[in-house]
């Protein structure tokens, strides 16, 4: 099973095995004073709030292109969009929806790629970053022209990538090939400038032929990685890793070990399966399975209090009459059922491909 969260940047996920992620052994820097949120309680209190309660401020732009379908956003600077459509094309998108540039570059030659893991806008280059699974990273320019290519030792067991600061990036690793380390800080040409933060259990270095490769992400500015098998994320320097959000699933949380267990069809009822999370401004959004009762739950928390500000479900009756799965969003009349896409600071971005071939993007400030 691979799971994908929001536009192709991956979190922890393996293949085969349960994903879902627990808090297990913590290396000992210190986390009696990391926020919590505390995801187990009161499953059975439901409502029917939407996203748009918590929201100050909504906006769409349009884009209208002849040929460009379902563009989803992976970036934002200060005057641009940089989007990806459903068949990954490349688009550069002005702030009132105009398209400036698009490239599609599959293929096996300089500068294009054959199996997308992530693609990012690296603000501190102005550069576009694409990791090309197992084998190189690409770098484009703010118009999406190709600027140089990397494919060296390091690049080929590369798990996901994002900037620290000028030419300076955080990799995580693939599960399966020997380490003893979670974090590699690289320098400019993706060689290693120093490895960081340990392991921390045994779910993230398999030793049953499991490939896992382990997610890292940009919330809130803050690059931030969350150990497969584990429940607390952590903030990433240059040189130090330090708690930011711990999230509790009480006694729903599964075992480390489990996570590399080949389980088969057989359902695992007591613990809950995540498969999106995302930290926006003070708020921790959640997706998340659990078996016993056959509900999908949609939350919303406050992080600096732990209050859940949404709660609802998603229920197998509405899987079979073609509702969507994903948070309540009300907009301009209409409801809408939503996996945010990407996220900036205090910002959800969300698009909605609609019948006449165009795209709305809407922009949620939370």
């Amino acid at each position: 099973m691979i799971l994908r969260n929001s536009l192709l940047k991956l979190k922890s996920y393996i293949i085969p095995a349960v994903v879902i992620s627990t808090a297990g052994m913590l290396v000992s820097c210190g986390q009696e004073d990391v926020n919590t949120v505390s995801i187990w309680k009161n499953l059975n209190r439901t409502d029917s709030t939407g996203l748009e309660s918590i929201a100050t401020r909504i906006d769409t732009v349009t884009f209208r292109t002849d040929s460009l379908f379902d563009i989803r956003i992976f970036g934002v600077s200060d005057d641009r969009f940089f989007g990806l459509t459903a068949d990954d094309i490349i688009v550069v998108l002005s702030h009132d929806g105009r398209v400036l540039d698009s490239h599609d570059i599959h293929g096996r030659g300089p500068g294009e790629f054959t199996n997308l893991t992530s693609i990012i806008y690296d603000q501190y280059n102005d550069e576009i970053l694409i990791y090309d699974t197992w084998n190189k990273i690409i770098r484009l320019d703010a118009d999406g022209n190709f600027k140089d290519e990397v494919k060296n030792g390091e690049t080929a067991l590369v798990g996901d990538i994002a900037p620290l600061g000028k030419n300076l990036y955080a990799a995580t690793g693939i599960s399966n090939s020997e380490r003893e380390h979670c974090i590699t800080v690289l320098d400019r040409d993706f060689n290693p400038a120093h490895r960081m933060m340990p392991l921390m259990n045994d779910a993230q270095c398999s030793k049953r032929g499991i490939i896992a490769f382990e997610g890292i992400d940009v919330f809130n500015s803050k690059v931030l990685y969350k150990p497969f098998g584990e429940y607390t994320y952590y903030e990433i320097t240059d040189s130090s890793f330090t708690p930011y959000l711990r999230v509790d699933c009480g006694k729903h949380e599964m075992p480390a070990e489990m996570h590399v267990a080949v389980t088969g069809n057989k359902p695992i009822k007591k613990y809950f399966q995540i498969q999106y999370e995302a930290i926006c401004g003070r708020y921790y959004l959640v997706q998340f399975l659990y078996v016993d009762n056959n509900l999908w739950y949609h939350d919303v928390y406050d992080t600096e209090t732990g209050k859940r500000m949404l709660h609802t479900t998603y229920t197998e009756e509405e899987f079979d009459n073609g509702v969507d799965a994903g948070f309540i969003f009300r907009f301009g009349g209409h409801e809408y059922r939503i996996i945010p896409q990407f996220e900036k600071d205090n910002v959800l971005y969300w698009s909605r491909f609609n019948d006449d071939g165009s795209t709305t993007l809407f922009r949620i400030q939370l």
